[in-house]
């Protein structure tokens, strides 16, 4: 009965809060002295956090918000009002420019919370001065010309030493000591290493630097493996040479504008704070529809929280770090130490650090999420960071990263997700992976770890060197867990074949309950592969079955290496991948279509595996991800990136809007329709929190059955806005 009585009184109380529950208003046109009423506003989002109570809601006007908002009570929301464009920036705005010299202007500043800060103008993201120029803005392309790297050899020394040599094989000819206090920058050797340096002194072509990073200070990473050649890049105030690039040194930033035009006369802004949203000890806490700008949310020691249909965009600046492994704050990204958090509808993009960051707590949830272009600096980051058990991460897409895309040491599970374009800064990484490091005899338990239904592809590496090694599954040293309809395919590298399906170590450990079923893998160098360090590596019940595996692809099957491969159990596997056969096999793998052809010497070729093929058309299950009659299920977000974008070209109800000289979109308000004018493939619709309503390829576009709201129609992948009243 007391129990009972202590229900009802939690109970009564949570009732009760509902009842009592308010409405804040937050705009930037406000005063923090209102009431926080719709026609009397807040004017910060943090004195609606200060004041508001279990159940309380705050409403927030569109506009930018430069403030880091710490949640003082639990269950409360934050929320835009009416779908208007809320921003919450980690910046401030830069003032009172004056000339420094060469077209260089100069401003007072100081006081960033991260090691680095970064510029943008009119919110886009500009370059530091750095030699050479990154002119292209893309941020992971060291071999692409212009996008701020050349090759260049670093040097081993005296270890325990700091002083290091780098030559750059083309540097074109400055003053002696032009780069002394600079940063240096590599990526070179083995490339886990991305060595960094302070510049001491340079000349020529060659630098003196003193080594931060640690494995380059040690020697312990063999940086002279063929000359410690790569590619590299200086930080530099003398680097500061061309339109719109910016340095910062002690308390100034420098910034050279366009020829012409004062920077006084510009929206000029600098990264400042490291958090647009803290959520510390708090529950229940949502977040809705919010833009995070040059800055990222913590959740920490805080459960059951929610971000949705958000954004967080330049995320972390530059860094710099001396150890091989780093803790998850120091990489930025999202990050989180609690249970069952939920980011569902989100875009996570661009950062030289991590995406999310996963430390601590139990199930924890990434749904629907995009994610993509992490990892800038490369030194060990991730698009996810998972140290949380039973973390969750399902329907999303990540993209381009640095190095990993998700990389773990715990349970997970991971389904129904497009992988693709990893290892764009590295070597020896993969898209997914869990090792246990340095600490070779204990292998790591991933307690029932399920990876399945996710597309894993287009996966390449840097092409200098000889160690290449891009894998879909770097699971190396740990042991049960299941991968199972998975679709594998464009694993290749050009200098060294090295890209893998799978590798599962064990160096010096015993792996065991670890199972490879019903997967597609598809024009790979390495099927399997496995590495009995010193003879010391055990298996045990590791299981390949119902695989398709390109037949053209090798496997480790010779001396210690093969002695362990020989106790895989491999049963029901297809592997036939030659060129001529590959279209009786599949629908059409060019345009990566892998169903299954009528004849497939696939169909009926695998086994039963209780809970694993579960949608056997047959007399008997088919090899590889995809039955026979049926399609792979969809994989990854339908978030569409570009309506996170600033600039857009608005529909009204009566002005054609043109997308370029030959196409152009304008309403028919009589009819309810769009009209799509010129030569096009197709077109897709995305409501403002980027979920797909409509798609087609006609040019009279039926929107009748809209609700009112804005909206973005995607031609070509070119999109802008209309607003259905």
């Amino acid at each position: 009965m007391k129990s009972t009585t202590y229900f009802l009184i939690f109970a009564l109380s949570l009732f009760f809060n509902q009842l009592n529950a308010k409405n804040y208003y937050v705009s930037t046109t406000g005063k923090d002295s209102n009431n926080g009423s719709q026609a009397s506003p807040f004017k910060t989002i943090q004195k609606a956090a200060d004041v508001m109570s279990a159940g309380d809601v705050c409403i927030i006007f569109g506009g930018v918000y430069r403030e880091t908002v710490i949640v003082k009570d639990n269950n409360v929301t934050f929320r835009r009002f009416d779908n208007k464009k809320v921003t919450v920036s980690g910046t401030v705005k830069l003032n009172n420019w004056t000339n420094y010299k060469n077209g260089i202007f100069k401003a007072n500043y100081s006081g960033a919370e991260t090691q680095y800060t970064m510029l943008f103008v009119d919110f886009k993201h500009q370059q530091m001065a750095r030699w050479p120029n990154n002119t292209t803005g893309k941020m992971m392309d060291p071999l692409g010309a212009n996008s701020g790297y050349k090759n260049c050899r670093v040097f081993g020394g005296t270890k325990g030493q700091k002083s290091r040599k780098v030559t750059f094989d083309n540097m074109p000819s400055f003053p002696n000591n032009f780069f002394v206090g600079g940063i240096f920058r590599g990526i070179n050797g083995k490339k886990w290493i991305n060595p960094a340096g302070t510049i001491t002194a340079s000349q020529g072509k060659n630098l003196t630097v003193n080594a931060i990073t640690k494995g380059w200070i040690d020697n312990s990473e063999k940086i002279l493996n063929n000359q410690g050649k790569g590619h590299g890049f200086i930080f530099h105030l003398n680097a500061l040479d061309i339109a719109n690039e910016w340095f910062q040194k002690g308390n100034l930033v420098y910034y050279k504008p366009p020829a012409g035009k004062n920077p006084n006369n510009m929206n000029i802004e600098v990264k400042k704070r490291k958090w647009g949203f803290v959520i510390n000890n708090r529950s229940g806490v949502v977040i809705d529809g919010i833009r995070i700008h040059a800055a990222s949310i913590e959740i920490k020691n805080s459960s059951n929280c929610k971000v949705l249909n958000s954004s967080v965009q330049y995320m972390w600046p530059f860094l710099t770090r001396g150890g091989y492994g780093a803790s998850y704050q120091a990489l930025g990204g999202v990050y989180v130490k609690g249970n069952n958090n939920e980011f569902k509808n989100c875009y996570v993009a661009h950062s030289w650090g991590n995406g999310f960051s996963i430390e601590s707590g139990n199930n924890n949830k990434i749904k629907n999420c995009r994610i993509e272009d992490i990892g800038w600096i490369a030194q060990f980051t991730s698009s996810i960071q998972n140290n949380g058990f039973n973390t969750l991460v399902q329907k999303s897409t990540i993209g381009s990263s640095g190095r990993f895309h998700i990389r773990t040491d715990n349970k997970m599970k991971i389904v129904y997700n497009d992988l693709y374009d990893c290892m764009k800064m590295g070597q020896d990484a993969g898209s997914i992976q869990c090792t246990n490091g340095s600490n070779w005899r204990v292998p790591i338990n991933l307690q029932g770890t399920e990876i399945a239904y996710n597309k894993i592809h287009d996966c390449t590496t840097l092409t200098n060197g000889q160690k290449q090694f891009v894998l879909a599954f770097y699971l190396e040293g740990c042991y049960n867990y299941t991968v199972h309809h998975n679709l594998v395919y464009n694993f290749i590298t050009d200098v060294v074949p090295d890209g893998t399906f799978a590798y599962l170590g064990p160096r010096l450990s015993k792996i065991q309950n670890c199972y490879y079923y019903n997967n597609t893998v598809w024009n790979v160098d390495w099927g399997v592969r496995i590495w009995n360090r010193d003879r010391e590596g055990q298996l045990e019940n590791v299981r390949f079955w119902n695989n398709i595996i390109d037949r053209k692809s090798k496997d480790n099957t010779n001396g210690a290496n093969g002695i362990l491969y020989n106790l895989i159990d491999f049963k029901n596997n297809y592997r036939d991948g030659s060129a001529n056969n590959q279209n009786s096999i599949f629908v059409n793998v060019n345009n990566g279509d892998f169903r299954l052809k009528q004849n497939s010497p696939a169909i009926d070729a695998g086994r039963n595996i209780p809970n694993i093929t579960t949608n056997t058309t047959g007399a008997r299950p088919d090899a590889g991800a995809i039955e026979f009659g049926t399609t792979f299920p969809k994989a990854g977000s339908n978030i569409n990136p570009d309506i996170y974008n600033t600039s857009k070209i608005a529909v009204n109800s009566s002005k054609e809007s043109v997308i370029n000289e030959n196409l152009s979109v304008f309403p028919i308000p009589a009819d309810d329709e769009l009209y799509i004018k010129g030569a096009f493939n197709q077109w897709e619709i995305f409501s403002f929190t980027g979920q797909s309503v409509l798609k087609g390829k006609v040019k009279n576009i039926d929107v009748s059955n809209l609700h009112s709201g804005m909206y973005f129609i995607s031609v070509d992948d070119i999109s802008i806005k209309f607003i259905k009243n």
